[in-house]
């Protein structure tokens, strides 16, 4: 009988579809990953299931909507009648693993890993602090403390993940297949980057958001909130110029810890039968109508770049899917490549036949939606192969035609010669849905999850796991440290 595939998950968070070379970007330098993509599959209409982290990670572990697995903010808990990914993964022979942050909530942090070794041990931790942030509190310090990093290199997060997710392999048995998932923080904020990666950007090797004039005036109440919550509204334009420059230099550094990894694993054999995936948890608006972060519709925050390579198979070598398809998909796909069998309670459907060529029928749609806090209302995306229609409780829907307004500045859903494509959208998106049923289910998770809560104070997301169990908080020694006064004696 042929070994199980090993499988080397590579995620990142925040990384926006517009900033990576083989989608067309050729300022942003991501030759790795241009690499990995041209290996293996690349999906040119990935879509996460939630553009926030905590919520898109449980979607992605569980194979499940965020409604149907209690994803609902940063804080929410994934439950224990949710067989996650590794979990499935380990009651079929495997090895599981997790570098990294994942931003679990609650007093659960393994979820199905066997081994975290490093990352947000104690969930809830935000990202590494950089001493460069100083005092500068809010959304907008964010970009206005966009800088170069004042952290040792040895001692960012993704160099440190990987370290930690060599070490677990050079020390794993050779006669079990393993899962190991490596989540970098990177790009997300704080946009903190060496100053070698900075230079080759700012200031003068930068595009900049293409806003029409008006734009901003006419765009959805539900993204004039955003812009609102993140206090992007009137942002200088040297502001967002500098802050987009140390974004780009914030994937360029993500993609260079990849390559390093990539080759030293490749360089120890460690590669031999394992399936690679690169992607991120959502995208990063960047400036681009006028928005930071993430939480909106728009392509840049909830397209994600989505690459699968496969060494095994030779017909999904180069090969790019213009099908929507979703982060849920994961689950079963690598299932399938795994020949271990797929759970019956998913949403998402197995990729194996798109990345052959065969897409007969594929379902060719991706939805998306949102729940948390921080926007005027919830909202409910469908992505068909040429249309996204965006669905609120009360406002207005949104429809745009992605083939002819790929920007997605004008709103047609008004537009009467489009009333019934506005019908059929509507009904495809909201089969066996509704707002007041799910609004309920939040409420009640609300209430459940004080029975899941941490009960520490939160801490850092640089800890690691000693041998005997105890967790040691790295970034308390590397902020807080012990100095000695020059003057003394």
């Amino acid at each position: 009988m042929a070994q199980k595939p090993n499988i080397l998950f590579l995620m990142s968070d925040e990384h926006s579809p517009h900033a990576i070379g083989c989608e067309g970007n050729d300022i942003v330098q991501t030759p790795n990953l241009d690499r990995l993509a041209n290996s293996g599959t690349y999906f040119d209409a990935a879509y996460c299931q939630f553009p926030l982290c905590t919520p898109s990670r449980m979607c992605m572990l569980t194979g499940k909507y965020a409604h149907r697995c209690s994803a609902w903010n940063n804080g929410s808990i994934l439950y224990p009648e949710h067989l996650t990914m590794p979990a499935h993964f380990v009651q079929h022979g495997y090895s599981t693993a997790l570098v990294g942050k994942m931003h679990f909530g609650g007093i659960e942090q393994h979820n199905g890993f066997e081994s975290r070794p490093y990352g947000d041990l104690r969930g809830r931790a935000g990202h590494q602090r950089d001493p460069l942030q100083g005092n500068i509190g809010g959304n907008r310090g964010r970009t206005r403390s966009a800088g170069v990093t004042e952290i040792p290199s040895s001692l960012l997060q993704e160099r440190v993940i990987n370290e930690e997710t060599i070490e677990y392999l050079r020390s794993h048995p050779t006669n079990k297949p393993w899962f190991l998932l490596a989540s970098y923080s990177r790009p997300h904020f704080p946009l903190t980057a060496p100053k070698r990666l900075i230079d080759k950007y700012y200031p003068d090797n930068i595009d900049m958001p293409d806003i029409p004039f008006g734009h901003l005036e006419n765009t959805h109440r539900y993204a004039k909130s955003l812009r609102q919550h993140f206090n992007t509204n009137d942002m200088p334009e040297e502001e967002t110029r500098k802050a987009r420059a140390i974004y780009y230099a914030c994937c360029e550094f993500l993609d260079e810890c990849i390559g390093d990894l990539l080759t030293i694993l490749e360089r120890d054999g460690l590669l031999d039968n394992t399936i690679i995936v690169y992607t991120t948890d959502h995208g990063e608006m960047a400036g681009e109508h006028g928005q930071w972060w993430k939480s909106s519709y728009y392509e840049a925050a909830a397209r994600v770049p989505l690459i699968i390579y496969d060494n095994r198979s030779e017909y999904s070598h180069g090969r790019r899917v213009k099908s929507p398809v979703e982060l849920n998909d994961l689950y079963p796909t690598l299932c399938t490549k795994a020949g271990i069998p797929t759970p019956d309670d998913l949403d998402g459907s197995d990729l194996s036949n798109l990345m052959s060529g065969n897409s007969d029928g594929w379902r060719d749609t991706a939805i998306s939606e949102y729940w948390s806090n921080q926007t005027s209302s919830p909202m409910r995306m469908l992505r068909t192969p040429r249309y996204k229609y965006v669905a609120f409780p009360e406002d207005e829907s949104i429809i745009f035609d992605l083939k002819n307004d790929p920007g997605e500045f004008q709103n047609i859903a008004g537009q009467p010669e489009h009333s019934e494509l506005k019908s059929t959208l509507h009904e495809q998106l909201m089969a066996d849905f509704s707002w007041d049923d799910v609004q309920k289910q939040k409420d009640f998770d609300q209430e459940r999850s004080k029975e899941f809560k941490e009960p520490w104070g939160g801490g850092t997301p640089n800890q690691y796991t000693l041998p005997d169990g105890r967790i040691v908080d790295a970034e308390l020694c590397l902020y807080n440290p012990v100095l000695r006064d020059e003057t003394d004696g």
